[in-house]
């Protein structure tokens, strides 16, 4: 019985340790998560950019004055061309999100199995101690019955 109870209380700890390092692995998803989202935003700026300059590429097109058509094309490639950037971005940040969320479950999975084995632990120095009461209720039932 007290040998469940030193096991018990030797997973404290351990418990500790493994819910420090759940957490952390959670604010490293988070961070990572906000990243992504700051790229998003980020990515969505630079496609409101190029349909605008798109339009008043279309627009000087149509006029008689052609002057600024070379500039708004190479305009117009240097935002597709830091949109892509900000697109390879995004892919990375959910290559980094999928393999954080994985790291952040492992750690999940470590701090309920530690969680788990000692409520085992707990639930048989339960039964140990209700098997030991009836023990002792027994044996004051049968004194009692022998010496009336």
């Amino acid at each position: 019985m007290v040998s469940l109870f030193k096991k018990s209380k030797r997973l404290e700890p351990i418990i500790e340790e493994r819910k420090a390092v759940f957490d952390d692995e959670n604010q490293k998803l988070v961070a990572v998560r906000q990243k992504k989202i700051a790229v998003i935003s980020a990515m969505k700026e630079k496609q409101r950019e190029y349909i605008q300059g798109v339009e008043r590429l279309n627009s000087e097109r149509g006029s008689s004055d052609r002057l600024l058509l070379g500039a708004l094309e190479m305009g117009l490639d240097s935002v597709k061309a830091n949109w892509m950037k900000l697109y390879q971005a995004v892919l990375e940040c959910e290559k980094e999100e999928e393999f954080q969320f994985n790291v952040m479950s492992n750690a999940h999975r470590n701090l309920e199995s530690i969680k788990h084995l000692k409520q085992k632990y707990e639930l048989e120095l339960v039964k140990e101690g209700n098997r030991k009461d009836q023990i002792a209720t027994d044996e004051l039932a049968l004194r009692r019955f022998t010496h009336p």
